[in-house]
């Protein structure tokens, strides 16, 4: 029997050093970084529904597991390293210029015709996640504690996924009005969100700690390993990662099976626009999703919340595999959902079993395990449902409920 018992809705325990910030700085580090969420992903979820116009469905599972696993095993490195330099800001200025650069420059690929050229510049956008990507959940949960660290993990979420449905209601706009091969002047116009998410970086800075009383003894270096030593985050960043193999799939796959663009000549295939429309219905469920999660995980316990979030998705899955239709497109909101309530509390978890001199190198152990379940998902979804049919979500439904079991065994023996 799975373990979905009453004593895991308890509040994770949280692991914070005090600081001597104030609450109302914290909360302005955390909307501007909010908004860093909201800038970041309007251009992301603008250019992605757009890359089937340049990219073949065959090479588009392989794309995005590629680049996001370059991206997540770059986390490690860089969560490592500002663990042991106990600077944050850096890491996530540079890492969001990154990707607001290289979203623009794909327009090149856009007006020559070049695939290889989108899928480079996917790959830097990456690079860009990597950079910041650990760092920037480091930072969040430096500036937080408590109840207020759920909310703020998911409001990040939330932000995410409403820059998304904004960015997909701007794609579909700009597929409607624009031909095909008029699409790189809209992607070129993303520069000028660069200057947006320069200006939002400029007033970051990390939590100052408090000065230790001088007959303290010296504290450990902190980020001195490559790899999180405590026993109680390790079986749950195990059970994380063999789930991701079905939770970290692109949406964009998901909205591919839904669209019947795998079915090659089909007449029901959706057009580009309605694509890009489809996109921004999905942004607009996780964020909604994303908002609730937060209050939800601060009362009943992450635990509790990955769990339901897991079963869940293996029911949306086999939705995916079966159905068709409306249902269908339920089950393709119905993903959306799940992933918004899923996002927040991983890093909620990780973040509340962690000391703050380790959070780095803690998220960069999960993001690691996200990339290597990642491109194995992507990639053999793509390719799969390109040249076999949609029965692959059967095969990752089966995920979850692996990490359910994985996760569930950890909470029995720690309760002894």
């Amino acid at each position: 029997m799975l373990d979905v018992a009453l004593p895991a809705m308890m509040p994770e325990p949280s692991m914070d050093q005090p600081s001597a910030a104030s609450p109302v700085e914290g909360r302005s580090h955390i909307r501007r970084i909010g908004w860093l969420h909201f800038a970041n992903d309007f251009t992301l979820d603008f250019l992605t529904p757009l890359l089937p116009a340049g990219v073949g469905v065959a090479w588009l599972g392989v794309m995005e597991g590629a680049a996001d696993a370059i991206g997540q095993v770059l986390k490690l490195f860089t969560g490592r390293a500002s663990d042991r330099s106990g600077v944050r800001t850096p890491f996530v200025r540079w890492g969001y210029l990154v990707n607001a650069v290289a979203r623009p420059l794909t327009a090149i690929g856009l007006f020559a015709s070049l695939p290889w050229w989108i899928i480079a510049c996917r790959l830097t956008d990456r690079v860009g996640k990597g950079i910041r990507g650990s760092a920037t959940d480091a930072l969040v949960a430096d500036w937080t504690s408590g109840d207020e660290r759920d909310r703020a993990y998911n409001q990040m979420r939330a932000m995410d996924h409403l820059g998304a449905a904004v960015g997909g209601l701007a794609a579909a706009g700009v597929a409607w009005l624009l031909a095909p091969d008029q699409l790189w002047m809209a992607v070129a116009a993303l520069v000028v969100v660069t200057a947006w998410v320069a200006w939002l970086t400029r007033g970051l800075r990390d939590r100052p700690r408090e000065v230790a009383a001088p007959a303290a003894p010296a504290a450990p270096a902190a980020g001195g390993g490559w790899w999180p030593s405590d026993p109680s985050v390790q079986r749950p960043l195990a059970a994380i990662g063999i789930a991701a193999v079905a939770t970290k799939l692109s949406p964009l796959l998901v909205l591919v099976q839904v669209a019947g663009l795998p079915a090659e000549g089909s007449s029901a295939s959706w057009p580009l626009w309605q694509i890009c429309l489809g996109w921004a219905a999905l942004g607009v469920v996780q964020a909604v999703a994303a908002s609730a999660a937060g209050a939800v995980s601060s009362r009943v316990g992450a635990v509790w919340l990955l769990r339901c979030g897991w079963l869940a998705t293996t029911v949306v899955f086999v939705g995916l595999a079966l159905t068709s239709g409306p249902w269908l497109i339920a089950c393709g909101l119905g993903y959306g959902i799940v992933a918004g309530l899923l996002e927040g509390s991983e890093k909620v978890l990780v973040a509340n079993r962690v000391e703050r001199g380790s959070r780095g190198i803690a998220f960069g152990a999960l993001a690691l395990l996200s990339a290597i379940a990642g491109l194995a998902g992507n990639a053999v979804c793509g390719a799969l449902l390109a040249h076999w049919s949609a029965l692959v979500f059967l095969v990752l439904a089966a995920m979850p409920l692996l990490g359910l079991v994985i996760l569930g065994r950890g909470r029995s023996q720690t309760s002894g």
